[in-house]
């Protein structure tokens, strides 16, 4: 619709996606400059995509930190759904399914 307003805050998703910590190091994703790219659609779907650490990073860490990428963007007004990319990854297609997949609706407990 022309003139509609833009429905996501792209600033906004990047620090939330942005401010998902490593679960080992302790340190976010923008603090280790491993965000790559947040971008958005007129239809409010966000897509973000990252790296790891380490081409081998444990898939059970990977999967954890999209999820909580997904959970916070998601959580922002105007975002109809998050996916997220995950790149540089052995499995990352894989990763990047399982990440995808389903609602996520809680925390990891490594952020507890």
């Amino acid at each position: 619709m022309p003139g509609a307003p833009f429905p996501v805050d792209l600033d906004a998703a990047r620090a939330a996606a942005g401010s998902v910590p490593d679960p080992e190091i302790r340190r976010t994703l923008v603090e280790l400059d491993l965000l790559d790219e947040v971008g958005a659609d007129a239809d409010g779907t966000v897509t973000v995509r990252y790296h790891l650490t380490s081409p081998l990073c444990p898939s059970p860490f990977a999967i954890d930190i999209g999820r909580e990428v997904r959970r916070r963007v998601e959580a922002l007004p105007g975002v109809t759904q998050c996916r997220v990319d995950i790149r540089d990854h052995f499995i990352a297609e894989e990763i990047s399914r399982q990440v995808n997949e389903g609602r996520v609706t809680a925390a990891p407990a490594w952020l507890g």
